[in-house]
């Protein structure tokens, strides 16, 4: 559309506060109506109350913190949240339920061709889904996408502006047909053709995490023998692989950007001066301190500033110098940082309940709750996994799925807690309907 600058950050901020307002219209509804706000049945609600109540608390009595910094990353981190306790309100049926994993299914079928265009397009194509970036008059921050910062790589990035975010589409793609109980080929086929996109999507992180999902969910879904097998194969297999792949990447000049620099010591040295530096060297000295009981709020500004005046001379330079870029690069430090052991707690707390939850239902006699509760289980774990080197939690492909499957679940167990509701707005009965097929 040709927005940019301050305009756009209005347009995307709208987004952003649509969860949150359609959450307030649906309780304001239900109350008008006499009809009760009711949890899923996780607790995870909550716990997310209290944790949003102290991160409010705790930007509000940091007085030397950026208030609009604070509540622009609180809002960030749980708008999406809002919109899991909307959805059991307004899917209050399976039908409801099944129509939106197809629209969900859609979303990543259209990004997968748009991601095929791109690539065998190349720069033209590309170049007509880039975005703009846009300013942050409130923080008075920037937001460049990936995709204009001039890198020497060609990526894809579909609709969403940066290869980050098309690879955690792809990647919830992969999570939809993991959690099936019946695969048939053209399931592989599809999980083949999203693992490929992944992969040429540039992160080597959503890709490694992807395929380790994979393979940990192929192995738990084979029969013993075939356990034995692959087991045995990988230990034999996966030394001189690796020996193959290190001899390959020495044999190349080091590029941070290329696959396989993950297989060389540079590579290593890098990490250091990013995730792994704020796992093994910043974290340790910060969790000492006593701001790390309550945090120094969301403000990654201040959170610099705090490194580099109480423990700056203990830190390497270049690690220091890139630390408001990287922090929140390995999440855990971000949130013990920003909402000290008190908030991390709560936050950690919340997923823990809807996780326990989710596995107690995994094997449900409703194949629709059964496969909402695997789905969920998935989602939990993959976003914790890459949230050690990336901002998933944040991120707005990621955080969208997580969350509205979060809020599909939430809607099934109210469902087969109150059958009634399930004949309510459509009168169409689908409890053991085959979810195998988008």
């Amino acid at each position: 559309m040709g927005v940019s600058g301050v305009s756009l950050f209005f347009l995307r901020t709208v987004a952003d506060l649509t969860p949150i307002l359609l959450f307030f219209y649906a309780v304001t509804r239900n109350s008008l109506e006499r009809r009760p706000f009711i949890l899923s049945g996780s607790g995870y609600e909550r716990l997310f109350f209290l944790f949003f109540i102290y991160s409010l608390i705790i930007s509000l009595s940091t007085l030397s913190s950026n208030l609009a910094a604070n509540i622009a990353e609180i809002i960030v981190i749980n708008r999406f949240v809002f919109l899991a306790m909307t959805i059991p309100m307004i899917v209050n049926t399976e039908i409801k339920i099944v129509r939106l994993l197809r629209f969900l299914w859609l979303v990543i079928l259209a990004q997968v061709f748009i991601g095929a265009m791109q690539q065998f397009g190349g720069p033209p194509v590309i170049d007509f889904f880039r975005p703009n970036d846009y300013s942050n008059f409130l923080t008075g921050s920037e937001r460049s996408f990936t995709s204009n910062r001039g890198l020497s790589r060609q990526m894809i990035i579909g609709t969403v502006g940066d290869f980050l975010s098309f690879g955690y589409i792809m990647c919830a793609g992969i999570i939809f047909l993991l959690a099936r109980q019946r695969s048939q080929f053209r399931t592989h086929l599809m999980l083949l053709i999203l693992i490929t996109m992944v992969f040429l999507s540039g992160s080597r992180t959503i890709f490694l995490s992807s395929m380790l999902v994979v393979l940990f969910t192929f192995f738990t879904k084979a029969k013993p023998g075939t356990r034995i097998l692959l087991l045995v194969s990988g230990l034999i297999g996966t030394p001189p692989a690796i020996l193959f792949l290190i001899n390959r990447a020495a044999g190349i000049e080091f590029e941070y950007s290329a696959f396989l620099s993950i297989f060389r010591p540079e590579f290593l040295e890098s990490l250091m001066n990013q995730r792994l530096g704020h796992a093994f060297l910043y974290l340790p000295q910060f969790v000492v301190q006593p701001e790390a009981i309550f945090g120094l709020s969301p403000d990654r500004v201040l959170a610099t500033q705090f490194a580099n005046t109480n423990l700056g001379t203990d830190l390497p330079y270049i690690f220091m110098a890139t630390f408001n870029e990287t922090l929140e690069d390995f999440y855990p430090a971000a949130l013990i940082t920003y909402y000290g052991l008190v908030g991390t707690t709560l936050f950690y707390s919340m997923y823990f309940r809807i996780l326990l939850s989710a596995w107690r239902r995994r094997h449900h006699q409703n194949d629709l709750t059964a496969y909402l509760a695997r789905l969920v289980l998935f989602f939990v774990a993959i976003v914790h996994l890459l949230s050690l080197a990336n901002q998933s939690f944040e991120n707005r492909s990621m955080a969208l799925f997580l969350w509205v499957t979060v809020g599909m679940y939430g809607s099934i167990t109210l469902i087969n807690r109150n059958p009634r509701t399930n004949i309510q707005g459509d009168q169409v009965e689908v409890r053991n309907r085959s979810t195998d097929t988008p």
